[in-house]
């Protein structure tokens, strides 16, 4: 039984990574903004999925990522790691704001997309599940 406990949390650790949760100061006025912010992309080693990217590849393609994605308002994360590249909409928590490289890795912020019913914002539903767990 202690075994299949270890494997478990070994599991959820894996697909948790560490980040920090930024939560602005309450303002009755305004709606509630959440955001988080750690390591999105790793290269030079391996990551989380078993994977070495080279920084030569991965630098030019998070350039025409933040080009094409983050300065058009249209990079999604999702509630899970896809199991494809392409994002599912259906399952977005959080919208990418920013990714600033740091020692072969890039730094990423995001705001959750959760919602708020006082201001008749709907978040979507993996949004309002990430935010239930912060």
């Amino acid at each position: 039984m202690k075994k299949t406990d270890e494997k478990i949390l070994k599991l959820i650790t894996e697909s948790a990574p560490e980040v920090q949760i930024i939560k602005e100061a309450y303002d009755p006025n305004k709606p509630r903004t959440m955001k988080f912010k750690g390591i999105f992309l790793v290269s030079e080693k391996k990551n989380g999925n078993n994977r070495i990217y080279p920084y030569e590849e991965l630098a030019p393609e998070v350039d025409r990522f933040r080009t094409e994605m983050i300065d058009t308002n249209r990079a999604l994360c999702e509630l899970e790691h896809p199991s494809s590249c392409e994002i599912d909409p259906a399952r977005a928590s959080a919208r990418i704001l920013s990714l600033v490289e740091d020692n072969k890795q890039w730094i990423g912020e995001a705001v959750i997309l959760c919602s708020d019913e006082k201001f008749g914002i709907k978040g979507t539903p993996c949004g309002d599940v990430l935010a239930s767990l912060t």
